[in-house]
Parts: C-alpha cells; sequence; structure tokens
C-alpha cells in the first residue's frame, strides 16, 4: 500500500514540468534538470553536443519557454528572463527576476505577454519592458493549475482537481472561464489545434475532446496505452505520449479511431516528451533521452499531411502553366 502512495506521489510531482524548448532558427534545444538549463547544440539531432556554458536559476525550474533569443523560466517561486542570444560565444545573463512567492508551473509568451499556470491561478503579466513586467490580468478559483495550452483566443488548463477549463482571453485584462470538462481525470497535460484538445490522462491514456462549442466540451474518446501517461507533444498527424514507462506514437487523423504505430519502452522514468523529428527527446529520472522515431514503413505517414499540400501545389504549376502556354500560342496566332 505504502508503495502505491509513494508511486502516486511521484507521479503526480512530474506532470508539472515542461522541460524542454527549442531554438528552430539557430537549432539550439534548451533542457532544464533541477535548478539548471543545460544547451545543447542541436545541429546533429542524434548525438546533441552540450555547450560548456548553462543557466542556474534561483530555484527548480518547472517549465521554460524560448522566443526571440530570450529564455523564460518558470520556478518554483517566480520568473526569470534569461538572454541567450549567443550561447555558442557569450554567457547567458540574467535580465530580470520577479519573485511572485508561489509555485509557477507552466509559462508561455506571446509578443509582450507572459501566461502562467500558479497555484493562484492564471495569470497575465505584460513584459514590454522587461526590467518592469506588471500582472493585467488574473483568474483565480483553480484548485491546482498545471499546464496550458494556448491556441488563438483561448487557453486549455489542465487542472488536477477539476479537469479542463476553458478560458477566454480575447480580452487580455478578464480572462474569463467559458467551459470546463470534470469528468475526465486526473488531466495531466493538454496540447491540441483547431477544435480538438488532445490530453494526457494518467491510467485512461490519451483523451481527445471536440472544443467546438467552447461552453459545452464533448469528449470523443479516451485510449489506452500501455503506462501512465503523463506528457504529451502534437505534431500533425501523430500525438507523442510519454508515459512513466516510455513512448507511445498514436496516429490521430481520425480523432474517433486513433491508432498506435509505435513504441518505445525505456528503462527509466519519462517525464516529458519534445520532438524534433526524427527523433523524440525524453525527459527521464537519469537526464536526456533521445529516441529515433517511427520506422521505415511509417514515414510514408508521417509525410502523408504535407504530400497532398504537395500535390496542390503542383497542380496548381501546372495549371499556370498550361495558361501561359495558351497565352503564348494565342499571341503568336494573332502575330501571324
Amino acid at each position: 500500500m505504502k508503495s502505491k502512495i509513494f508511486l502516486l506521489l511521484f507521479l503526480f510531482n512530474l506532470l508539472i514540468n515542461k522541460t524542454i524548448t527549442y531554438d528552430k532558427k539557430r537549432e539550439i534545444l534548451f533542457y532544464a534538470l533541477g535548478e539548471k538549463v543545460f544547451i545543447y547544440n542541436a545541429q546533429d539531432k542524434e548525438s546533441l553536443k552540450i555547450l560548456s556554458e548553462e543557466i542556474i536559476a534561483k530555484d527548480k525550474v518547472n517549465s521554460l519557454y524560448y522566443l526571440k533569443d530570450k529564455l523564460y523560466l518558470a520556478t518554483k517561486k517566480g520568473i526569470e528572463i534569461w538572454d541567450v542570444k549567443n550561447p555558442f560565444h557569450y554567457s547567458p545573463f540574467l535580465i530580470n527576476s520577479f519573485d511572485l512567492k508561489e509555485c509557477c508551473n507552466d509559462i508561455k509568451v506571446i509578443n509582450s505577454y507572459i501566461y502562467l499556470a500558479t497555484k493562484r491561478g492564471f495569470e497575465i503579466y505584460n513584459i514590454e519592458n522587461l526590467n518592469n513586467p506588471y500582472q493585467i490580468g488574473r483568474l483565480s478559483g483553480f484548485a491546482s493549475c498545471r499546464n496550458f495550452f494556448i491556441y488563438k483566443n483561448y487557453c486549455y488548463i489542465v487542472d488536477k482537481e477539476e479537469g479542463l477549463k476553458i478560458i477566454d482571453i480575447k480580452d487580455i485584462y478578464n480572462p474569463r472561464e467559458v467551459g470546463y470538462l470534470k469528468d475526465i481525470k486526473p488531466i495531466l497535460d493538454v496540447d491540441g489545434e483547431n477544435n480538438l484538445i488532445y490530453l494526457a490522462c494518467g491510467k485512461r491514456g490519451l483523451g481527445i475532446v471536440d472544443v467546438k462549442i467552447k461552453s459545452y466540451p464533448e469528449k470523443i474518446i479516451d485510449y489506452s496505452v500501455a503506462g501512465y501517461s503523463l506528457a504529451l507533444f502534437y505534431k500533425k498527424p501523430y500525438i507523442y505520449l510519454a508515459t512513466d514507462i516510455g513512448l507511445s506514437i498514436i496516429d490521430v487523423k481520425d480523432p474517433y479511431s486513433p491508432q498506435e504505430i509505435n513504441y518505445y519502452q525505456s528503462e527509466n522514468n519519462i517525464k516529458d516528451v519534445f520532438v524534433i523529428y526524427p527523433y523524440a527527446y525524453l525527459d527521464s529520472d537519469r537526464g536526456l533521452e533521445i529516441v529515433k522515431i517511427g520506422k521505415k514503413g511509417n514515414i510514408f505517414l508521417y509525410f502523408s499531411g504535407y504530400f497532398y499540400f504537395l500535390l496542390l501545389i503542383l497542380i496548381f504549376a501546372y495549371i499556370i502553366y498550361r495558361i501561359s502556354r495558351v497565352y503564348k500560342d494565342w499571341k503568336e496566332r494573332i502575330k501571324g
């Protein structure tokens, strides 16, 4: 009985961590472990080269987010903003930090605003002046505000006690709850696109929810996988679902009939996943694991979404070519 209680506490401890982020332009990967953030040259994605420079935060890093040469850290006590403009040659330096006296569980940055999930609830800060950030919006009343996902004018928040909550953030100064889904518990992570939201749901595996009607989100399906689902990463048309024992890759082109197409079992406890195809980077209790994802037979499936896009481009190019040929022939006939 004691071992089961310990395992449950351990798993719930993991759900607040979003520990990997990526600078796509320069191919730099940032990985948080405790109070440290390690910086990797990811040009060779299979064998990352760790840089000598690293970031040491004031407290344990729960989540990190990269945007425009800045690295934003959510820690157990507040927020830290670091300049990482050129980690290949210069040490990152702390621009500013502010103590919220509350544990920050997740962080996102859009334009000049920081969005936070804290123990107090959902908070929004203006960071137009990085030296003087200030709160502009807040929504309290959460039992345990954890990870969240923002798409267009809505924020989808995971609350450990109360399930999924949907927040309207069109008025950034007055965020308001417009919908919720309480019959899926626990929800440990969230991601999505358009009107579909994907959830990491512990023993229940992957949950898929239709949020077309924001005030009335509707569960589509629970999809079971091996292990206890803790975190996920969505890259169309796949969900990369991290469990305590490995990684499940699920095809969700048809959300009513998801299909697991590959599975990787780890010897370590997995806490988070980040994908830069064709590799998945897993945060485990022993550090960063790199896994090559997909089998040869699944490569076409990965690119199938792009195949139709390229086909449309080719068709359009052919139509333009034919029109130009007809026009050229017409001009020649007039001259003749």
